[in-house]
């Protein structure tokens, strides 16, 4: 009797192994699975400002210095998790583009809801006035564990969705990664902070003196000189955004290896339909920046991921497999001792 209770509590235990490997790798890492909760993580950009409308020289009108070329610059991108509840995230970003003496041209400050499983919008759940809710898709970065597909991404100067598209498999940088890309525009800017940033109109003979500085080809001049009469005075301004984006994601954590941008807002005259069919004619770029991930932010990023991919493999494959198999051997062996006991009362 002691060796049959003995062999069914071997076999009990086996049995609890088994399930404790199976309930951590399908139940308890998908739960931890998510966007940290002690995110505060700093990426360097190095790139170029292109051109840039110089707000000083807007303000006292000094059309020779109304921008800014060819500057190299430095991108600092801070992001903190500021709030967690459950599986939401409020998530904070602070960008600063600075100039090659060091000086600050221009920065921003995002906040973020998101689902901390997926990195997609979702609805404020906080009392912070400062998430813009109309945003949707992902907003701050990629999921662990980034599938093999398109994804949908948002722009702020659309107030849309664009598609983020899944270019395949590459060895980057010294790690597998999937490459994704997107691109789109120029299309109209209506985020009102973003289109504040630019001036509403200008008066018909500073627009007019305006055109030279834009670099506008003799063919574009010559359509510029046709248009200007028509318009009024004050000439109102739209403005259109472009960019180019390519991304390298380590896969299993969602890190962002390496990341490239060109993008690009342009000035832009509404003009009457019946004279130009679009009813809108591009002038010139007032903002053009591209920018790649720095050296060190590859290196900080790579480590970033390889740190990632130890805890998951260890709590989501070593760990609940070494359960599994031990749980295996012991159920194993207490089946054995049943079976043992069994035969030898039988004989």
């Amino acid at each position: 009797m002691k060796g049959k209770i003995g062999g069914l509590l071997v076999l009990f235990l086996g049995l609890l192994f088994v399930a404790a490997g199976l309930v951590m790798k399908f139940a308890v890492v998908p739960m931890l699975a998510v966007w940290p909760d002690d995110v505060d993580s700093t990426r360097i950009y190095e790139g170029t400002l292109v051109t840039m409308l110089n707000p000083a020289a807007l303000e006292t009108m000094d059309v020779a210095n109304l921008f800014l070329s060819n500057v190299p610059v430095v991108v600092d991108r801070h992001v903190t998790t500021e709030q967690v509840d459950g599986n939401k995230a409020l998530v904070r970003e602070v960008a600063t583009m600075f100039g090659p003496g060091g000086e600050a041209i221009q920065g921003s400050e995002d906040w973020y809801t998101i689902d901390r499983r997926t990195t997609e919008h979702i609805a404020n759940f906080t009392d912070n006035t400062m998430v813009k809710e109309a945003r949707r898709g992902l907003v701050i970065g990629f999921p662990i564990g980034t599938e093999k597909r398109d994804y949908d991404g948002w722009t702020d100067d659309y107030q849309d969705l664009v598609k983020v598209e899944y270019q395949g498999v590459e060895e980057h940088e010294g790690m597998t990664a999937y490459r994704f890309t997107s691109q789109n525009g120029p299309r109209p800017i209506v985020d009102p902070s973003l289109l504040a940033m630019f001036p509403e109109s200008l008066p018909r003979d500073v627009v007019a003196g305006l055109a030279p500085e834009l670099g506008l080809s003799a063919e574009m001049m010559q359509q510029f000189a046709q248009i200007l009469p028509t318009l009024p005075d004050p000439v109102p301004f739209t403005y259109l955004y472009r960019y180019e984006t390519e991304y390298w994601v380590e896969p299993t954590t969602g890190v962002l290896i390496d990341y490239a941008k060109d993008e690009a807002r342009i000035l832009a005259l509404e003009v009457d339909p019946a004279v130009i069919s679009l009813g809108m004619v591009p002038v010139g770029e007032v903002f053009s920046l591209n920018y790649t991930a720095s050296d060190q932010s590859i290196a900080d990023a790579k480590d970033d991921a390889e740190d990632g991919k130890k805890l998951i493999n260890l709590f989501g494959v070593i760990i609940p497999y070494a359960a599994i198999g031990l749980g295996a051997l012991v159920g194993l062996g207490g089946a054995f001792m049943l079976f043992r006991k069994r035969r030898g009362a039988a004989a």
